[in-house]
């Protein structure tokens, strides 16, 4: 699943693709400099109607940043999977889960679990 830190990357990565200058990102969304850089590293949120702007002055649809492309084929199938299922059906499939990895030990399985069974 798409996260934070994956969408600021690809705006980042699509930024220096074009050539742009924060500056001139900044200027765009009429921001200074030093605003943008934190809004390109997440400690500013990015408005709804800022990523709109950023998209059009990156000649890009509004879905590229946040879009399943580039995700493999069997994440976007179990994410699409999760969308469709009721409150009931989530829970049921996040304790099936939790069941299976009870007895995890690597770090990245236990944490992505515990975020998995937050949601």
């Amino acid at each position: 699943m798409l996260n934070a830190k994956d969408i600021l990357k690809r705006l980042k990565t699509l930024r220096i693709e074009k050539a742009l200058r924060q500056e001139h990102v900044a200027k765009t969304l009429g921001v200074s400099r030093t605003t943008y850089v934190r809004k390109e590293q997440g400690t500013i949120p990015i408005t709804t109607e800022e990523w709109v702007m950023l998209a059009e002055a990156m000649g890009k649809e509004l879905g590229y940043f946040f879009s399943l492309s580039g995700m493999g084929d069997k994440e976007a199938f179990l994410l699409k999977f999760y969308r469709v299922l009721t409150p009931d059906e989530r829970v049921d499939l996040l304790s099936g889960i939790d069941l299976i990895f009870k007895k995890a030990k690597r770090k990245e399985i236990v944490k992505a679990l515990e975020d998995l069974v937050k949601v």
